[in-house]
């Protein structure tokens, strides 16, 4: 399995074989995830994308995932610009508040985001 350079992949281990020389899963493990320092807010706009606000305070429209790892409260990374909740609904099984899904998601305009200090990779 190779990656280009500079990927966030490219120095994330294969899994180890067993002693017996089986191999166990044919992969990659999970790579390391940074930890980088906050630095400033972002209030999210209309119409905005990750590699936009990424080029923005970086300069390269790459390193958008320095955005995503420094707001750990995420799990998806368009989830940082987007919400997507689903509806809620009373005990009754009625619709109390529609979600998203009607809107087929709806930007997070005012939200704001912590946008790290870029380090170096790995």
């Amino acid at each position: 399995m190779a990656f280009f350079k500079g990927s966030a992949y490219e120095f994330t281990p294969l899994f180890d074989r067993t002693e017996t020389g089986a191999e166990i899963f044919r992969g990659l493990r999970a790579r390391r995830i940074r930890h980088p320092d906050p630095v400033l807010e972002h209030t999210v706009a209309l119409k905005e994308r990750l590699d936009g606000v990424a080029h923005e305070y970086y300069s390269e429209s790459r390193d958008w995932r320095w955005l995503v790892e420094a707001n750990p409260d995420i799990l998806f990374p368009e989830d940082l610009l987007w919400d997507t909740r689903p509806p809620d609904y009373d005990e009754d099984g009625d619709m109390t508040d529609p979600g998203t899904l009607d809107e087929n998601g709806r930007e997070r305009v005012g939200q704001v985001i912590i946008v790290p200090r870029r380090g170096e990779a790995n």
